[in-house]
């Protein structure tokens, strides 16, 4: 019975969200990829993940204002962590800030827009 409370919650939780893709690098060339994910109205916040390319997984949470600008806090399983500012005043989006103590910028695209708002 427990499994199939967990199963319907997980499933009643993936119509809530959408994934905004994320791509971002350090300034020694390290590349990352991932997902943000976004809550149904595209607004606020949500989860991040990323993986790079020489084998890190990172996670986070962002958070986005009513001006289009906000920031992300990002936690590595190599034990790096980093901030970076967000806008979504231009498209793509950019990401810009440090990662590990080198800079780090990236784009995505507008959380608004994966929600079809």
């Amino acid at each position: 019975m427990r499994k199939l409370f967990y199963s319907v919650a997980l499933l009643a939780l993936g119509g809530c969200t959408g994934a905004v893709p994320v791509t971002g690098e350090t300034a020694d060339g390290e590349k990352f990829t991932g997902t943000f994910s976004t809550p149904a109205d595209g607004r606020g916040g949500g989860a991040l993940a990323l993986s790079g390319d020489k084998g890190a997984a990172c996670d986070g949470r962002w958070q986005l204002d009513a001006d289009h600008a906000g920031s992300v806090v990002i936690t590595c399983d190599d034990g790096r962590t980093g901030t970076a500012e967000l806008s979504v005043r231009e498209t793509p989006g950019t990401m810009r800030g440090m990662l590990g103590g080198k800079l780090f910028k990236g784009t995505f695209d507008d959380p608004a827009l994966a929600s079809g708002k």
